[in-house]
């Protein structure tokens, strides 16, 4: 018996809704499903969960770990010794040549666990009728007998009858209490300045 064409056809657009229908559902379902999921926590991949982070901090409250309170005092901050400035002696003036070198303060800074860093402020006048240096090369510092030039580099030119300032510094071990500044001529046998650098500035 032969097949009526139309049947066909109205049965296949029967279908084709129903089929829609189903695949709706399956989608809504699939996606409630990972939502759930998701919820759950199963796909955070969070190396370290919160209260891993929390139990790191001292149960009394913020405090360091026994090994962050050992590592704490092994960079010792500079501010922990503290600066002083050191009271200057009788003789602070030196002349060399058309020069005069005048010492106007000194201090002892911190530099590290077993060193400090000594400024000296000190006024050149150049009463000459050229220009002149005033560099580090015109000082030096006598330590435990051995003279030691500067640790910065000062580099200036003085103009003609004129004056100006400058900062010498020298690091050094912080062991030593008294050291001699040269100024202007140096050298062995040439004239220093005695500093006591226990002695500060009342």
């Amino acid at each position: 018996m032969a097949r009526d064409p139309d049947s066909e056809s109205k049965s296949w657009w029967q279908t084709l809704p129903g089929l829609l229908t189903a695949s709706a559902a399956i989608i809504t379902a699939v996606t409630g499903l990972l939502a759930a999921v998701h919820q759950t926590g199963c796909f955070n991949r969070s190396s370290q969960p919160a209260a891993a982070i929390q139990d790191k901090t001292d149960s009394t409250g913020g405090g360091m770990l026994p090994a962050e309170e050992a590592n704490a005092g092994t960079h010792p901050t500079t501010g922990a010794v503290g600066a002083r400035s050191l009271t200057l002696p009788a003789n602070t003036e030196v002349r060399s040549g058309d020069a005069v070198f005048r010492l106007l303060s000194a201090r002892v800074d911190p530099y590290s666990p077993d060193k400090v860093s000594v400024h000296f402020i000190v006024r050149m006048t150049n009463n000459n009728r050229f220009d002149a240096n005033f560099w580090s090369a015109s000082f030096r510092l006598s330590v435990a007998g051995s003279l030691q030039p500067p640790s910065n580099d000062l580099d200036e030119l003085v103009p003609a009858h004129s004056a100006k300032d400058g900062d010498v510094e020298f690091v050094i071990p912080a062991r030593v209490s008294t050291v001699g500044l040269q100024m202007g001529e140096v050298g062995d046998g040439k004239p220093t300045i005695p500093m006591n650098l226990q002695n500060p500035q009342p």
